[in-house]
């Protein structure tokens, strides 16, 4: 019990500059020692700290244990619920500025192959999932209640970590390119998917059951929003920008967009049930041939060094080893150790399968098949959210939610390893393809012209 707010707010500020400094030396240590991406020094850093680890041992006099799991009716948080909403504000911000980084043209021009990307990564994936689990006998289809088990790991199998994969693409300068809108797109979709496919089995698992109408409303609600928003604020994107340069005080242009952000993405997940950083990603994607774009691009930069490492950290923060040994469901610690192996290397294959083979079809050659298909791999936040969902809803069990656990963290850390030299090379499209993307050369006449004005 505090005596004060103050006091209150002084402890969350220590705890909070305790996450940031730390996520800032994983950074460090990972990009310059083991020449890695940064995000990955980030999640280790937070994986260190976390209440299940360092964080859970250290105790300061006042404050107590430094780190410990907070409880509420949804879910299990690493942090206070104060330092977590600040998180996912970060995460809101690192996809408001990787929709403002892309190219809407581009983007637009690739949705109906990612798409099909999509719908692959969704149902290998998935399929996988149910397999593994039942082949190893944390499931059964003695009954539809036996069958949930796995119907819940397939559904953490088909997530997709937007934010990861965003991160990435925008530290290399990949976001714009064919298969970075393709795997941002693809991963927008995953979304939409994996809400429907979620909403099915919470619904099996409360009635028994679920109706057809209630997956078309809840398809219609999630792809209506998102085109919605996506299509009008391409249209309104001129007036909402210039409404926003209105604002001549120094911040106040920056601050007015990320406040719409917040909006957008509030919207998307309170009413529409898609997660907040789809939103806050689509209207970056609005604004991104703007003015205001060129205006907010830099200081909004300056904004993610200090807020995105704390999401990232975060993350590494909600993973528990712990319950990964925990036996309270009858299987045996080598068991358990199997069905971790086995569902780490299905989630591997089945994005690599799933997401892969639909890019070759749809215009991409092997080169950008095999980045797109990266690009969909990490599970990261995405996949932990529905874990914890299943855990706190008693679908899965602790044993289960350990094994979804390794399977996220093992996606995640590879993804970024293998991602950033997979953009490497040459043209990710088919030579066709590539030819009909790229604009028309200049004449040679024209480029002398212009060579030979005096400066």
């Amino acid at each position: 019990m505090h005596e004060s707010p103050l006091e209150r707010v002084a402890e969350l500020t220590l705890l909070l500059a305790v996450i940031i400094i730390a996520a800032k030396i994983g950074g460090e240590i990972a990009e310059r020692y083991f020449k890695v991406p940064t995000v990955l020094g980030e999640l280790c850093a937070g994986i260190a700290i976390s209440p299940f680890a360092l964080g859970g041992l250290i105790s300061l006099p006042v404050i107590g244990t430094l780190f410990r799991v907070e409880e509420n009716s949804e879910s299990t948080l690493p942090v206070a619920p104060e330092l977590f909403f600040i998180a996912q504000m970060a995460a809101v911000i690192l996809l408001f500025e990787a929709g403002l980084e892309t190219n809407r043209k581009q983007f637009l021009r690739y949705v109906r192959p990612a798409t099909a990307v999509a719908m692959g990564g969704v149902i290998v994936p998935f399929t996988l999932g149910m397999v593994a689990t039942i082949w190893l006998g944390f499931a059964n289809l003695d009954s539809i209640q036996g069958l949930i088990p796995a119907l819940f790991v397939g559904a953490i199998m088909t997530a997709t970590s937007v934010g990861i994969t965003a991160r990435v693409l925008s530290d290399i300068g990949k976001l714009s390119t064919p298969e970075g809108v393709t795997v941002l797109a693809g991963a927008v979709v995953d979304d939409v998917l994996g809400i429907i496919v979620l909403a099915v089995i919470v619904g099996i698992h409360d009635e028994g059951s679920v109706s057809a109408g209630r997956i078309a409303i809840i398809f219609a609600k999630a792809v209506g929003f998102w085109l919605g928003l996506t299509i009008i604020g391409s249209l309104l994107s001129g007036r909402i920008s210039t409404l926003i340069s209105w604002f001549k005080s120094p911040g106040a242009a920056l601050a007015v967009a990320i406040g719409l952000a917040f909006i957008v993405a509030g919207v998307a997940e309170v009413y529409f049930g898609l997660a907040m950083i789809i939103g806050s990603y689509s209207f970056g994607l609005a604004l991104s041939n703007t003015n205001l774009k060129h205006r907010i691009e830099v200081p909004m930069r300056r904004v993610n060094y200090f807020l995105v490492p704390l999401f990232f950290a975060v993350i590494g923060m909600q993973v528990d080893f712990t319950s990964f040994f925990s036996a309270h469901e009858g299987h045996s610690t080598l068991s358990t150790i199997l069905f971790a192996v086995v569902l780490s290397i299905f989630a591997i294959v089945s994005k690599l399968v799933g997401s892969g083979l639909p890019a070759l079809t749809v215009g991409f050659n092997r080169i950008g098949s095999w980045r797109i298909a990266l690009g969909m791999l990490p599970r990261g936040e995405v996949a932990l959210i529905v874990a914890g969902i299943g855990l706190a809803s008693g679908t899965i069990g602790r044993e289960v939610f350990g094994v979804a656990i390794v399977m996220t963290v093992v996606t995640t850390v590879l993804a970024p390893i293998l991602l950033i030299p997979a953009f490497r090379g040459g043209s990710g499209l088919r030579s066709d393809d590539r030819a009909e993307s790229e604009p028309p050369a200049s004449p040679p006449q024209a480029d002398a012209t212009i060579d030979s004005r005096p400066p």
